[in-house]
């Protein structure tokens, strides 16, 4: 388990969990909750936000916010 902001861009991954703070309820309520699948599909320069693909929708974070949220990264399947 790691979190969120330590993924590479295009690395797939499940939610494992979002602990708890102010921001936890909001991120849930956008589609980030625990067992959904997130990409990470590019990071802004100069430690910038991060967009993640929830699927349905494009999720933009900052890095502070992703460290939030813990994942098991999901390895590519040959």
């Amino acid at each position: 388990m790691k979190p969120l902001s330590l993924l590479s861009d295009n690395a797939q991954a499940l939610v494992v969990d979002v602990q708890p703070s102010k921001l936890a309820t909001r991120l849930v309520e956008m589609g980030l909750y625990k067992g959904c699948n997130v990409r990470i599909l590019f990071r802004a320069p100069f430690n910038g936000p991060m967009a993640i693909d929830l699927g349905a929708s494009v999720l933009s974070l900052r890095l502070d916010e992703a460290e939030m949220v813990l994942v098991e990264e999901m390895r590519e399947q040959a």
